[in-house]
């Protein structure tokens, strides 16, 4: 005679025995036998079969009392437990869904694991409980047994579960019986947790009538605090979600944009919840670095490697957290052609405000992501959100910053990229203003609350275009020449002087800021300038006439980049905007 899980076996073919749950629902268990073959319409199951799934005892010739016990509940709960006892009635079903776990209560099953009639009924069955959907003629099925939890049927299980262990020649162990395995311990010892997913801890809590309830992600919020921070880079990511930060090394491009992210994080025991810090190598010749990739050897097949860039914008698309900024810092960026390996990500963030935007990864890629055996179920709760939008996208609490240096092991930017970002130049502090400690420039703190902070840059892009300032793009535009601005950068000016206005409403900012001058002098050399070089003969007639422009609207900041920039063109016969640094 088989032992242990062996001598769990019935026939998982033979079509309409989970409608024994009808018969039950009608008849105590006495009469169970007398109404399975062709009584009520559609029910006609083999007796054999149904003793085996329902522990029918041979020797009193009666099923347990159990399945009387169950009648006081409602249908559903007559559904569930029938469906536990014939799930732990067969081997091969405990194998087969304890193989299809993902992640917490949830799994996929395979047509593969099972004959092809007995998929077929357990994914009916299942479906009718609402823990699966029903797609004829699926290869796979993906299933969620959470609703078996709002059940209040966990002691009636533990009994159910009892008989089955008894069958495979498992006894309760006498008081002073030190070598025998309890009931509990048998359960973990056949991984009957797995089978729904659970730790050994929920499964406990739900056979002795406790709540099990759901790791879901928590709930929150931004602690409220006055802070400051930096009132240029504010405004630039507030214009546009994609701001490269250039200067040489130490000036504390890397320091600013992290000290922003720590301020805004809500979870301080995890320092980089709100963040992804990634130090880009020499030599990335595609996406795959940021995007992950599909690999076709996972452990059930093929699947999707994520990266610390794809976890950090699942946590940015979960609605809770639309309130809070999520940070992608790509630190030394240029090490490697930015266009090759973030090609993908300059051509979402044009559409990302679009009715349909484009995603960074589509349904096909979270699907593989979900059977990528993700074993943490707040991690599988951002993925099956993110399915649920219908592809991963980035939303408006992204935000993309780059840190470049420019020297001889670093690569130029393309005008694509360029055409796409704010560049802050971070010049070195003379050494009388340096503290011991990271310290920002007088004339650029910006005293915020961190909670409203969070709600001006997360809502950022609801704010109108300004055309206050259109008659010195007009005038800016005429003498640019061959680098004559387009639509994108018009209107991300216009966002700019936006911005600073409502900056300037809203919070606490140093005398001027808002002004005209200072406004468009920070927007020209972050925006226009970036984009300008090329050799003496090009270059000249178009310094002279900025020049001028520059000078006429007191743009300072301006006038001593292009000056450095024509010093450099007269020099070496080449300029542009980062030789300068």
């Amino acid at each position: 005679m088989a032992k242990g899980l062996d001598a769990l076996k019935v026939s998982l073919t033979k079509n309409g025995y989970f409608k024994v749950a009808e018969v039950i629902k009608k008849h105590p268990r006495n009469e169970i036998l007398d109404n399975i073959e062709g009584v009520y319409e559609g029910i006609n199951i083999e007796a054999a079969q149904i003793k085996g799934m329902l522990s029918y005892n041979e020797t009193t010739h009666e099923f347990p009392v159990v399945w009387d016990e169950i009648r006081s509940f409602d249908d559903k709960a007559v559904d569930a437990l029938v469906f536990i006892s014939i799930i732990y009635s067969h081997k091969t079903l405990i194998e087969v869904l304890s193989k299809s776990k993902l992640s917490e209560m949830r799994g996929c099953l395979k047509r593969d694991d099972l004959s092809e009639k007995a998929y077929t009924n357990l994914v009916h069955s299942m479906h009718k409980q609402g823990m699966c959907p029903l797609n004829q003629g699926a290869h796979e099925t993906y299933y969620d047994v959470s609703p078996l939890f709002l059940l209040e049927i966990g002691p009636l299980v533990k009994k159910i579960i009892g008989y089955k262990l008894q069958k495979t020649g498992w006894q309760d162990p006498a008081q002073d019986d030190y070598f025998s395995r309890d009931f509990y311990e048998q359960c973990k010892y056949y991984g009957f947790h797995d089978v729904l997913g659970i730790s050994m801890e929920q499964f406990t809590q739900w056979l002795e009538g406790d709540e099990v309830k759901k790791e879901e992600p928590p709930k929150l919020e931004i602690v409220d605090q006055e802070t400051e921070t930096s009132s240029v880079l504010i405004s630039a990511l507030a214009s546009k979600p994609f701001v490269i930060l250039a200067g040489t090394t130490g000036t504390g491009k890397t320091k600013t944009i992290r000290d922003l992210a720590t301020k805004m994080n809500p979870v301080p025991d995890e320092p980089d919840f709100n963040h992804a810090f990634i130090p880009v190598e020499a030599g990335w010749t595609d996406g795959r670095h940021l995007l992950g990739y599909k690999n076709p050897f996972g452990r059930s097949g093929e699947n999707y490697v994520s990266t610390k860039l794809i976890d950090t914008l699942l946590k940015a698309n979960y609605p809770e957290y639309a309130n809070i900024p999520f940070f992608i810092i790509l630190d030394e960026m240029n090490l490697s052609h930015v266009e090759m390996y973030f090609s993908k990500f300059l051509s979402v963030m044009e559409t990302s405000k679009d009715e349909k935007p484009e995603s960074v990864l589509g349904l096909e890629e979270l699907h593989l992501l979900y059977k990528s055996g993700v074993t943490d179920p707040i991690q599988t709760t951002y993925i099956l959100s993110a399915i649920g939008k219908k592809g991963l996208y980035i939303s408006d609490n992204v935000f993309f910053i780059g840190t470049v240096n420019m020297d001889e092991t670093t690569y130029m930017f393309s005008p694509k990229v360029l055409d796409r970002s704010f560049v802050i130049q971070y010049a070195p502090p003379k050494p009388s203003s340096v503290g011991h400690e990271f310290t920002l420039l007088e004339d650029d703190i910006l005293s915020v609350s961190t909670e409203k902070l969070s709600a001006f840059m997360t809502s950022s892009s609801a704010i109108e275009l300004s055309s206050d300032y259109d008659a010195y793009l007009d005038e800016l535009f005429d003498v640019l020449g061959k680098f004559r601005f387009g639509p994108r950068t018009t209107n991300e000016v216009r966002r700019y002087i936006s911005v600073c206005g409502r900056l300037s409403d809203d919070f606490s900012l140093k005398d001027g800021y808002n002004t005209k001058n200072l406004i468009l002098d920070r927007v020209t050399v972050q925006k226009i300038l970036p984009k300008i070089h090329g050799n003496r003969d090009t270059l000249t007639p178009i310094f002279k006439g900025m020049k001028t422009l520059f000078e006429k609207e007191g743009l300072t900041q301006s006038a001593e980049k292009l000056e450095q920039m024509r010093k450099d063109v007269m020099n070496t016969g080449f300029a542009n905007y980062f030789s300068t640094l």
